[in-house]
């Protein structure tokens, strides 16, 4: 059911050094608590749906550099990088612009409120994450639009005691990376305060000539620089927190340069997202708690972001958007065999229709300053209801239904339903949910624009069995079914092209786990398997069969660690075919990354990691017409080092 149980161990135990947490049965480890996929603390035997998590001390290990770094781990995923402004990511077979994933830091959505797609890339702070759940599979009855594929919640540390930590790494490709932490814990424990900065930038690869089958020139931007900082405030009753994130990256690889009129430098996609959040949990009494949260979410591609360079201008977009919402659960425990969660929440949101767009006299000056966009004001009212039943400490169902009424889509239901069954260190598992993805304003004014969308749909059916048979062995096996209806698809006329809900996706898959954990070695291996077709029958671009991971960690010494990862994906067929290889197809690729590690040495950490060891050439998908394929990173090597004081 869970592959990744030795994760959760680490998380439950994090906050202390006195338990070996490789000592835990996979058992035990199952009864860890997490709240991201009912929004109740469940344990993860209980959980109604696969899930996945990530510790902070194996982000450490593995030294991930972007959020996608780190899904590439997970069974189930595969990506489109384009190496510049966005990349994505596709979760179980369904290819998409990172909108049927819903991305949340500390429950808080933050995906791009006017398109629905969260941003890839490097602006996340890996060093300030507890840890990472993902939820597979339809998630709307807790969470509403996007939640089609899965969830991912990026869960950021809080302060334990005072300190003070910095870690900087440099290397390969201009790659620079700063954060600190600081934190403040008061006497009487009741005030806690915990802040993390992060500055990153980097050349990601090079696509140059050649390298970059000729489509830029030596000219090439492939910058990123991020910027994000987050503070925490938990005071007794309430936790106040914000959140944000400012990628700056060139948009030239997005166009074909060589032979276009168009400039492979100079281009600066500057996107911002800014999460604002005060949470008040109180337990009502010994049955009933309520967690209520008041969120203001401002998505925005800033007024200096200059999208394309051109033979005779600059071209300049400007796209705020901003979102206020508040919402009111309550966990009630009728009784010690079950319990109901339930929430009403209400959202107002300012989306602009379309981009501002302004247009310089000379590709060698900036663009005016955009006025702003024409805005569109949107308002949303859910309620949702989450029964749960408990017989016996074996049997566990679960259910759910949401109501969501828009101002734009008009009326949603959506329902889901699960069993799992315990037997001594076994569980099996049988699911069904549905989910929805709400058109916007980005979907209805792409193109010719369409004002008729209605909402993408989901159903869903998974079952699951883990087992383990001795106490650091575990094996689990998924499969599943999923029905994608109403899909967005572009239909192409003579005057242009505008989306339509005439796509269809039908998904068979199965994923496959292995885990051993000892002491001194920590190792797992995936795979997955995804036959994912179109309302023709046909099997969908940009979308392998078969892909793999694996996982090995030597404690070579107590301070000293070895990680050595490898990421597979089969060969899959790319929308148009490639000059260079003549064929349609994206050949699969093994890519091998490895990281030594001196840890927890009075507190200094070195770290020497190698991306890519082998320095393999390997290729992306795309789905942009003058760009055919892009090539993937060459090896890299970076060195990271850390440092905390304690005060």
């Amino acid at each position: 059911m869970c592959l990744c149980f030795l994760h959760i161990a680490q998380i439950a135990l994090s906050q202390t050094d006195t338990v070996e947490i490789y000592d835990f049965s996979f058992d035990q480890l199952s009864e860890v608590k997490i709240s991201s996929a009912t929004k109740s603390i469940q344990s993860v035997s209980e959980v109604p749906s696969t899930v996945y998590i990530i510790s902070s001390q194996e982000i450490v290990e593995r030294a991930y550099f972007t959020l996608e770094d780190v899904l590439a781990d997970f069974p189930g995923f595969q990506f489109r990088n384009i190496q510049g402004f966005n990349s994505y990511s596709f979760q179980r077979g369904i290819t998409n612009q990172n909108n049927l994933i819903l991305l949340l830091i500390d429950g808080i959505q933050v995906n791009e409120l006017n398109s629905g797609g969260f941003y890839g890339g490097g602006q996340y702070n890996l060093s300030n994450i507890d840890q990472i759940e993902v939820i597979y599979g339809p998630g709307s009855v807790a969470y509403g639009t996007n939640a089609i594929t899965g969830i991912i919640n990026i869960k950021t540390k809080s302060a334990l005691k005072n300190d003070v930590s910095v870690n900087l790494s440099g290397g390969t490709f201009n790659t620079f990376n700063s954060d600190a932490t600081y934190n403040y814990v008061n006497k009487s424990k009741d005030l806690k305060v915990h802040f993390a900065s992060m500055l990153k930038t980097t050349d990601k690869a090079n696509l140059k000539g050649e390298a970059g089958d000729n489509n830029w020139t030596e000219n090439l931007d492939t910058f990123e620089d991020d910027l994000a900082f987050d503070l925490k405030v938990n005071a007794k009753n309430f936790t106040i927190g914000t959140n944000y994130l400012l990628k700056k990256a060139s948009f030239a690889t997005y166009e074909k340069s060589v032979n276009t009129i168009f400039k492979d430098y100079g281009s600066s996609w500057n996107m911002q997202f800014l999460n604002n959040y005060i949470s008040y949990k109180k337990q009502l009494n010994d049955n009933l708690k309520l967690t209520s949260t008041l969120y203001n979410r401002n998505a925005t591609v800033k007024k200096n972001t200059i999208r394309y360079v051109v033979d005779t201008a600059q071209i300049g977009n400007f796209r705020p958007n901003n979102l206020t919402g508040f919402e009111n659960i309550l966990n009630y425990n009728i009784n010690k065999y079950s319990s109901v969660n339930s929430g009403i929440l209400i959202e107002y949101e300012q989306l602009a229709k379309e981009y501002s767009v302004t247009v310089s006299e000379s590709p060698s000056l900036p663009p005016p300053i955009p006025d702003k966009p024409q805005m569109q004001h949107n308002e949303l009212t859910s309620v949702f209801v989450e029964p749960a039943v408990n017989l016996l400490n074996k049997w566990f169902f679960s259910g759910g239904l949401r109501l969501d009424y828009s101002s734009v889509y008009n009326l949603v239901f959506t329902p889901r339903a699960g069993a799992v069954y315990k037997c001594k260190n076994h569980k099996f598992r049988i699911s069904y949910g549905e989910a929805f993805r709400a058109p916007k304003p980005w979907d209805y004014t792409d193109g010719l624009g369409n004002n008729s969308l209605e909402p993408e749909k989901m159903k869903s059916i998974e079952g699951a069995v883990n087992i383990s048979l001795l106490k650091k062995l575990n094996f689990s096996l998924v499969a599943y079914n999923n029905h994608l209806d109403n899909a967005l698809k572009t239909i192409t006329t003579p005057e242009g092209f505008k989306w339509g809900n005439q796509g269809k996706i039908i998904t068979n898959g199965a994923e496959l786990g292995f885990r051993y954990s000892s002491k001194k070695f920590k190792s797992f291996i995936t795979y997955s398997y995804c036959d994912s077709k179109d309302e023709e029958g046909k099997q969908v671009l940009e979308i392998s069969r078969h892909t793999a991971n694996a996982s090995f960690t030597y404690s070579i010494l107590q301070n000293l660690h070895l990680n050595v990862r490898a990421n597979y994906v089969g060969k899959r067929e790319n929308p148009t075919e490639i000059s260079a290889t003549e064929s349609k197809f994206i050949d699969q690729y093994l890519v091998i990354n490895g990281t030594l590690s001196f840890m927890d040495y009075t507190n200094f950490r070195v770290q020497l990691i190698a991306k890519n060891i082998l320095n393999a050439e390997y290729y992306h998908s795309s789905n942009v017409l003058s760009v055919e394929r892009y090539r993937q990173s060459q090896r890299a090597i970076l060195l990271s080092i850390g440092y905390t004081i304690d005060y």
